[in-house]
């Protein structure tokens, strides 16, 4: 017979009678009752569904906070939280295994409360002969108006070296006339989700609609930018909750990503709509650009004190919580636009733009009805062939100007590839962005460290002078000059980073992924 290691789960009918289930248990076991109770199940995941995608269960109950395998109910690890909360960040949890686990699934994310439900617990512990326990027992109701299999749930679980034993309990709980079926944690958890009428969302911040070569790039472009337009309309709702830094984050990146596609469609849409929504992206991205300054600086507070001696770190705490009180009001801010009539209108105006299936006008919009995959393969060779240009022809010191224009243009071709992903290859596809992705992730450090760098120039400008800032001011002076050594040193590895990217390999794989429309 094979024995299980892990629990074993099963739905039993409202009508299952355990008090018949023990008089017909077999000779060698007795059963031992713990007092019945009222348990509430709180079950957690980031906003993408990151634990449901890795077949992790993150469970709040009776003060502890699990994370569970799906795939088994294995319990991975058990922390302590006695606070009840809505949300919360990896980085909060202090019990170092369940901490790794939480982090090995987000980082920046928090773990949101999605469902929570009332349930009734009656618990056994089972004994054999000489009354040692070998397993328990678990009866568990869901208390609401949900039907069907799972409402009520069986487990059993396994002492260790008790295989065996568990395995007999188990034979004899599927005699019971009100037995159903053998289910599995998976099994409970999808019930629980379907007991509060939970949805796993699909979620993901890039465009996922699926365009056809043939179609004009006029249609194409506008079924883009509406998949575009629903993560931004998917994120706004939450920037005002400031639950996590990432919402904006996406809010953003669609928003750039919106821009820059508007950029490349001169000849696609008509030029007085082209320009007056490139200005009001611009002019959304630009009310952003402080609250997005401060949530970098707030997530890596410790890595910034880190970078100065130990006895300079304290000073940095002021710094911190005036960001913190800036960020308040900024985001209170930008919650009121997100509000506002004008932004309503805004996206209102913009979707209705997308929506409209009227014929292009042909003397205005020339290039409208072109093949979307010819125009796919036109746009991202050319903004290649402009990557690899500007890149060839930076100096060797490698300016300031020079890498924060080449970072744009790189932004620009990873968007194009990301807009028309679905026209190529996949594998091909993922090689090219990885090739990309590493010289992006060079200039990326380089012009955040310069921003950040900058910002604190400002902020000391700024900074009344008084003895009892003294200390406050050294220790921002010490930050800008450590900034400024890590900037300079990203900076050393630019050339190495773009030769990566500048050479053969890449060019056959951008050619690859040419071929398929020549």
């Amino acid at each position: 017979m094979k024995t299980s290691l892990y629990p074993l789960f099963f739905f039993v009918s409202d009508t299952f009678d355990i008090s018949a289930f023990f008089k017909g248990r077999p000779d060698s076991f007795s059963f031992q009752a713990e007092p019945p109770k009222s348990e509430t199940l709180r079950f957690y995941d980031t906003f993408d569904w990151k634990g449901w995608n890795q077949k992790k269960a993150i469970v709040h109950c009776g003060y502890r906070l699990s994370v569970v395998e799906m795939k088994n109910g294995r319990e991975l690890g058990s922390a302590s939280l006695r606070k009840i909360p809505h949300s919360f960040f990896a980085g909060a949890i202090d019990e170092k295994t369940i901490a790794t686990r939480l982090l090995n699934l987000s980082k920046l994310r928090a773990f949101i409360c999605f469902a929570t439900v009332e349930t009734e617990v009656k618990r056994w512990r089972v004994l054999d002969e000489n009354q040692k326990t070998i397993a328990s027992i678990e009866l568990r109701s869901i208390q609401s108006n949900f039907q069907g299999p799972g409402k009520i749930t069986v487990k059993l679980s396994p002492i260790r070296g008790y295989g065996k034993e568990l395995e007999t309990v188990a034979e004899h709980l599927k005699q019971s006339p009100d037995y159903l079926e053998k289910s599995s944690f998976l099994d409970f958890y999808t019930t629980i989700l379907a007991a509060t009428a939970t949805v796993p969302a699909n979620y993901s911040p890039k465009p996922s609609f699926r365009l056809k070569p043939g179609n004009t790039i006029d249609k194409s472009a506008r079924e883009l930018l509406l998949s575009t337009l629903e993560v931004i309309h998917t994120n706004e709702q939450w920037i005002p909750k400031n639950i996590d830094t990432e919402f904006l984050h996406d809010y953003r990146v669609a928003t750039r990503r919106t821009r820059s596609i508007l950029a490349q469609l001169k000849g696609i849409f008509p030029p007085e709509e082209l320009y007056h929504y490139k200005q009001a992206f611009r002019e959304l991205g630009k009310r952003t650009n402080n609250l997005r300054d401060q949530d970098v600086y707030l997530i890596q507070a410790k890595k910034f004190k880190d970078l100065l001696p130990i006895s300079m770190r304290d000073s940095l705490d002021p710094f911190f919580t005036d960001l913190r009180n800036r960020h308040k009001k900024e985001l209170r801010t930008f919650s009121r636009y997100l509000g506002s009539e004008k932004y309503r209108l805004l996206m209102q105006e913009w979707e209705s733009f997308l929506k409209n299936e009227t014929s292009p006008d042909l003397k205005t919009t020339p290039d409208a009805e072109k093949k979307t995959s010819d125009v796919a393969v036109l746009t991202i060779q050319k903004a290649w062939k402009k990557v690899t240009r500007h890149g060839r022809n930076i100096s060797r010191i490698a300016t300031d100007t020079e890498l924060h224009a080449l970072r744009l243009d790189c932004k620009k071709l990873r968007y194009l590839l990301e807009f028309y992903a679905s026209l190529f290859p996949a594998k091909t596809l993922q090689s090219v962005v990885r090739q990309l992705k590493t010289l992006q992730d060079n200039l990326g450090t380089f012009v955040d460290l310069s921003v950040q760098q900058n910002y604190l120039d400002d902020y000391l400008s700024h900074l009344e002078s008084t003895a009892k800032n003294i200390p406050f001011a050294a220790s921002l002076g010490g930050l800008v000059t450590a900034l400024y050594h890590e900037r300079e040193k990203v900076r050393s590895h630019f050339h190495s980073a773009f030769d990566a990217f500048d050479k053969s390999e890449t060019e056959a794989l951008f050619n690859e992924l040419f071929n398929k429309y020549r």
